[in-house]
């Protein structure tokens, strides 16, 4: 018995790199969804230097403040992942590609 050590090195490199992918598209997600909101404009034109104040009483979950493109993008980093993870699937199971 022999062991292919190019297709062992080959799987090795392919698995290494797939993994990598994946968790950096889920964690450039998570890095998208923690852009704060945009600090307040003052009267001069120029943004208030510590972000919106904050009180609790005034807390709501609807008015996160992110920008629509973080969370846009957020989405999209977590549906490729996502679609990594399936192919991956795809892959490994022999009844899907016969």
């Amino acid at each position: 018995m022999t062991i292919d050590w190019i297709a062992f090195l080959q799987v090795f490199i392919a698995a290494l790199v797939s993994a990598c992918v994946v968790v950096g598209l889920y964690a450039l997600g998570i890095r998208f969804l923690a852009i704060p909101a945009p600090a307040p404009l003052r009267e001069d034109g120029t943004r208030e230097p510590n972000g919106p104040s904050r009180d609790d009483e005034e807390d709501d979950l609807e008015g996160s403040g992110r920008p629509s493109w973080a969370q846009i993008a957020a989405n999209i980093c977590f549906g490729l992942s996502a679609l990594c993870v399936l192919a991956g699937i795809y892959l490994i199971i022999p009844i899907f590609h016969k």
